[in-house]
């Protein structure tokens, strides 16, 4: 995907990449259903934020090299998970 983009692979942070899928996965439970997803994010603005993972992870574990090559868990506080809803 960076590389059909043109960008640098780099840019890529795995943790805060999944991390912030499982957030919009817990705001998704936790709120009233969207129609689209600019009323998801009007409704749940606190995704926006630069520094919502860092309720989860410190700076160092969150910003490492480790961080951005696979997923680390938070170290903090842990990130809600729910099981897989089917139908």
């Amino acid at each position: 995907f960076l590389a059909h983009h043109g960008i640098d692979s780099s840019k890529y942070h795995e943790t805060l990449t999944r991390a912030w899928l499982l957030a919009v996965c817990h705001f998704m439970m936790n709120s009233e259903q969207a129609d689209s997803a600019d009323a998801f994010i009007k409704v749940n603005a606190k995704l926006l934020e630069s520094d919502i993972m860092l309720t989860h992870y410190s700076q160092d574990v969150l910003f490492s090299d480790n961080a951005r090559a696979r997923f680390v868990m938070p170290n903090l506080e842990p990130i809600p998970r729910y099981p897989l809803q089917r139908g």
